[in-house]
């Protein structure tokens, strides 16, 4: 993505990513963390930081004004993870129906720049295809370009 992005930082094993959302409400801490499903297949989780539940709010709903820097944030924390794990793969969705269509919104707004650092897949009926834009698909498939 062509949009400035936050600082971050990162656990020594590189699952656990961190940075500051400063906007119009404040600052908050943001937490991207990936999570091994098999071999090379990796959950991202993304949301706020909640001390009352121990770990990343994924239903929280800032509203920072910074909605495009804190995606090119997590999109440059995703090529570090990658390139800290070669040959595996990331696996997202949304929290909700709503998060999904956004991430999908931000695949097709920004596919010219995206598809040129990722390979990206989407999940359409059970099958992985890959990514097409203005298709609705229920889970997202990206892994680094080789």
């Amino acid at each position: 993505m062509d949009h400035p992005n936050y600082e971050f930082i990162y656990s020594d094993e590189h699952n656990l990513y961190s940075f500051i959302s400063k906007g119009t409400k404040g600052y908050f801490i943001k937490l991207v963390q990936y999570q091994a499903l098999k071999a090379n297949l990796y959950n991202l989780a993304f949301g706020d930081w909640s001390p009352a539940i121990g770990g990343i709010d994924d239903k929280a709903v800032t509203d920072n004004g910074d909605m495009e820097m804190v995606i090119s944030t997590v999109v440059q924390i995703t090529k570090a993870f990658l390139r800290a794990n070669p040959g595996v793969s990331v696996q997202f969705r949304g929290s909700t129906s709503a998060r999904t269509r956004l991430y999908q919104i931000v695949l097709n707004t920004n596919y010219h720049v995206i598809s040129q650092q990722f390979e990206i897949l989407g999940l359409l009926n059970g099958k992985w295809h890959k990514f097409e834009k203005n298709v609705n698909y229920e889970v997202f498939l990206v892994s680094e370009l080789l």
